[in-house]
């Protein structure tokens, strides 16, 4: 394929990029996307290259999105913005396109919008065996293609950031402490800061994969002075036998403010869940000591109605809901959280995601459908490699014409035997948000709610239906 016709391409991809961002939907950028699509397809009958196979699935997605749009068939799939060619590529064009060029401001603008569309995976944290939970630390990264919406946990999160910064020139320091597998950044801004950067860690109990998508204050970001380099956040905010690095620590978090006033994600100084809590009468009661018993009652159907109208941010999963609705709960007055129990359940990711990604998207594009069944079958085949050496020289063996077609079939079956062996010893989870309300004084149970953006929110007024529902979503 010609430079200039992938060029011309990928011009007219930005701009629909650039049309869909401002929700803008050309019906004569169907008819141009369909003529790109079989001059492509034409050129991968002799040269079937991945860059082209690329192309031609954005192109189809571009004008699925259109026709959806201009249908008045609002979709999910529109909804998640889901258009980039592979998540380092949106947010380095994010970033140009925002012409974005203070180092510090860079390095912020990054963090957030790539939190916005990568998820934390949960099954690390839900392993037992500690070479297990190194396999999938370890497991590769596709720097230039990994995909929007992927899951990862902290080394591969802080690769694709690193990978990004470097576009602009910026260099990230890997940092950790021996003995562990949890790792995050460090930028030397000048020579008495660094900028501390961990997306997805649990500290101070916040995270900010879903404090980014619900644009709430972030705690994984911050301009500390150099003393603190190689100093994981996580460790401060639970060391409360140092209450004065907690309360130094948190006074630098003061400028990030400063940073989204200027990059333009709050107004007012405020952060979108601040004004939430603000607006709303039944976080007023907070520093009352008592609560009269007449307005109990009143505060108790205020603060069920809440939880089910609050609405979700867009792309969040159900671990990231947990941390978004406890900073609501946290809020609430004492005699009014104590009677929420909050947890996170789990079901078997593979199986439960599979289902309800066809139950949900079945009147979706097909390439659509097929993008979200990769996102869950490739964590199946994410970790384990073959040896560098070992690789190269049975490449060598292929070109030279020295391996018979049957010792290469033994060669990929064991391939995947290997693949297949690791696999069968990970667990794959998927989290469901659970809240669970309490009748104050008495401990009974007047409410149930499960929720998770595939399956919606679900309410159960006993045990014995909730118990019925869970049986059928393989939970472990």
């Amino acid at each position: 394929m010609g430079l200039s016709l992938s060029q011309e391409v990928l011009n007219f991809i930005n701009a629909c990029d650039n049309d869909f961002y401002k929700n803008i939907y050309k019906n004569e950028n169907i008819e141009i996307a369909t003529k790109y699509i079989k001059v492509l397809e034409n050129i991968k009958k002799t040269n079937d290259s991945n860059i082209v196979s690329a192309l031609i699935n954005k192109l189809k997605f571009i004008r699925a999105q259109i026709n959806s749009m201009n249908n008045k068939k609002q979709s999910t799939e529109n909804e998640l913005n889901l258009i980039p060619l592979s998540v380092t590529d949106y947010i380095i064009n994010l970033v140009k396109e925002k012409r974005v060029t203070d180092s510090l401001e860079i390095a912020r603008y990054v963090y957030i919008e790539l939190s916005k569309v990568l998820y934390y995976d949960i099954s690390y944290v839900k392993q037992e065996d500690p070479e297990i939970k190194r396999i999938i630390c370890n497991a590769p990264v596709d720097l230039k293609n990994e995909k929007i919406f992927s899951y990862v946990v902290c080394t591969q999160w802080l690769k694709l950031y690193s990978y990004i910064l470097n576009e602009f020139g910026i260099n990230v320091k890997l940092k950790n402490i021996k003995g562990q597998d949890h790792v995050w950044g460090e930028i030397e801004l000048n020579d008495n800061e660094i900028v501390v950067l961990d997306a997805t860690d649990y500290i101070n109990a916040s995270i900010d994969l879903s404090n980014s998508k619900s644009t709430s204050e972030t705690v994984g970001f911050v301009v500390l002075p150099k003393k603190y380099t190689g100093i994981r956040l996580y460790n401060i905010f639970n060391n409360i036998d140092d209450i004065d690095t907690i309360k130094e620590v948190k006074k630098h978090y003061e400028l990030n403010r400063e940073l989204d006033m200027t990059l333009g994600y709050i107004t007012d100084n405020l952060y979108q869940d601040e004004i939430i809590i603000q607006e709303n009468d039944i976080f007023n009661y907070r520093k009352s000591l008592t609560i009269k018993s007449q307005e109990l009652k009143k505060i108790i159907e205020q603060t069920n109605d809440f939880f089910n109208n609050l609405k979700t941010p867009t792309n969040m999963d159900g671990y990231e809901i947990y941390a978004y609705y406890e900073k609501f709960r946290k809020k609430l007055p004492k005699i009014i959280s104590s009677n929420i129990a909050h947890d996170t359940i789990y079901v078997d990711s593979f199986f439960y995601k599979q289902n309800k990604m066809r139950d949900k998207f079945l009147n979706a594009p097909i390439e659509y459908l097929m993008y979200l069944e990769e996102l869950v079958y490739k964590r199946y085949y994410n970790y384990i490699s073959l040896k560098e050496g070992n690789y190269n020289e049975l490449l060598e063996r292929i070109k030279r014409g020295n391996i018979k077609s049957e010792e290469l079939t033994q060669q990929i079956l064991k391939r995947q035997m290997q693949i297949a062996e690791v696999n069968r010893n990970i667990n794959y989870y998927y989290a469901i948000d659970k809240m669970q309300f309490y009748k104050p004084c008495t401990g009974e149970i007047t409410e149930i709610k499960l929720y998770e953006p595939m399956m919606g929110q679900k309410s159960f007024n006993s045990i014995e239906k909730y118990k019925k529902f869970t049986k059928k979503i393989i939970i472990k």
